[in-house]
C-alpha cells in the first residue's frame, strides 16, 4: 500500500505524533495549509480562515510545525479515499502507526481533526496497537446535524448529476461534478448522530491511553459581501430551526461544542475559533504541545 506521506524523524526519546485529517481534506491541512482544499478539492481551505491570518500572520502555523520544531517525530498522510467511509481509512492508519513506532521509544500520539478524531476512536476500538494519547480537534463525537445536508441534497444531486456533461479538469463543469460526488458520498451520512457508524461504534476508554479534546465556539466560517456566514442566517431562520452548530458560543459552524467533547476524555478545552481556524490558533497549539509534554515526559 503506497501512501502520500509527509514526515520528520525527531528524537526517539519523545513520542511520535500521527496526524489524521478530516473529511475531504488531505495532509496539507497539517503541513501546507495554504495549499489545502475543501469540497472535493474545488475551493482553497483559506476561505474559512476569515481575518485570522490577515491580522495575525501571513502563513498559518500548525501543531505539526510546532512539534517538528521541538524535534518530535511527526507524520501525516493523505487518505486514499478522503471522502470514503471511515472503515476504509483504518488499514492506512495502521500502516502509518507501524512506521511511527519505529521512530520512538516512548509511544505514539494520535491527533485527529474533525472526522479524523472518529477515525482514531475506531482504530482504538479495534485495538490494533497501543496508543499513548488520542487528541481530537473539533470532532463530532455525538455526530453533526449539519451532515443532514447530505441526506437532503443527495436525491437532488443524484437526479441532476447524469444531466451534467463531464468537463475537463479546471473547468466549472469538472468542479460541479466533484462537488456532487462529495455530497453523494456515504462519508457525510456517517456523521449523522443516528448513523449506522455511531450505532456500531461500541468503543470506550482503552487502558493506558490518555484522551483529550478541544472544540470551537465561533460559528463564523466565511464572509461574503460584508455578511458573516452562517451566523448571518440567524436573522432569517427561526431560532427553533437553527442548528446549535451554527449558534455563537455553541458551535464552530459544523460541530457543537458539546459534541466535540470526547465522552470519556480526561480533559477538554474550548476556543473562540471556527471549525478550521482552531487548528491554527496559537493558544490551542501551545496548550496541546504542553499537554503532550506533560503526558509523555522525556525520561
Amino acid at each position: 500500500m503506497k501512501l502520500d506521506i509527509a514526515l520528520h524523524k525527531g528524537s526517539k526519546e519523545k513520542p511520535a505524533v500521527v496526524f489524521i485529517h478530516g473529511l475531504g481534506m488531505n495532509k496539507d491541512i497539517w503541513v501546507n495549509p495554504l495549499e489545502s482544499r475543501i469540497l472535493g478539492g474545488q475551493f482553497p481551505l483559506k476561505v474559512l480562515f476569515g481575518k485570522m491570518f490577515s491580522e495575525e500572520q501571513a502563513v498559518p502555523q500548525t501543531l505539526y510545525d510546532d512539534l517538528k520544531k521541538d524535534n518530535y517525530s511527526v507524520i501525516a498522510w493523505s487518505q486514499k479515499r478522503p471522502a470514503g467511509p471511515i472503515a476504509s481509512v483504518i488499514p492506512e492508519l495502521d500502516k502509518i502507526v507501524q512506521s511511527a513506532a519505529e521512530m520512538t521509544d516512548v509511544g505514539i500520539v494520535l491527533v485527529g481533526h474533525s472526522r479524523g478524531g472518529l477515525i482514531g476512536r475506531k482504530y482504538l476500538m479495534d485495538k490494533k496497537r497501543t496508543i499513548k494519547v488520542l487528541i481530537t480537534i473539533a470532532t463530532p463525537h455525538g455526530g453533526s446535524s449539519i451532515a443532514r445536508i447530505a441526506k437532503y441534497v443527495s436525491p437532488v444531486v443524484s437526479t441532476l448529476d447524469p444531466l451534467i456533461p463531464d468537463g475537463e479538469k479546471g473547468t466549472w463543469l469538472f468542479s460541479i461534478k466533484r462537488i456532487f460526488d462529495f455530497l453523494k458520498g456515504r462519508a457525510l451520512r456517517e456523521l449523522l448522530p443516528d448513523s449506522t457508524f455511531f450505532k456500531t461504534l461500541k468503543d470506550g476508554p482503552v487502558k493506558g491511553t490518555y484522551y483529550a479534546s478541544i472544540g470551537g465556539i465561533n460559528p463564523s466560517l466565511f464572509t461574503l459581501c460584508g455578511l458573516s456566514f452562517p451566523d448571518a442566517l440567524q436573522k432569517i431562520v427561526p431560532l427553533i430551526f437553527y442548528p446549535a452548530e451554527m449558534k455563537n458560543g455553541s458551535g464552530d459552524g459544523l460541530v457543537t461544542a458539546e459534541s466535540s467533547v470526547i465522552p470519556w476524555g480526561e480533559e477538554h478545552h474550548n476556543f473562540n475559533r471556527n471549525h478550521v481556524e482552531i487548528l491554527f490558533d496559537e493558544c490551542a497549539r501551545n496548550l496541546l504541545v504542553r499537554m503532550i509534554e506533560r503526558i509523555c515526559p522525556v525520561s
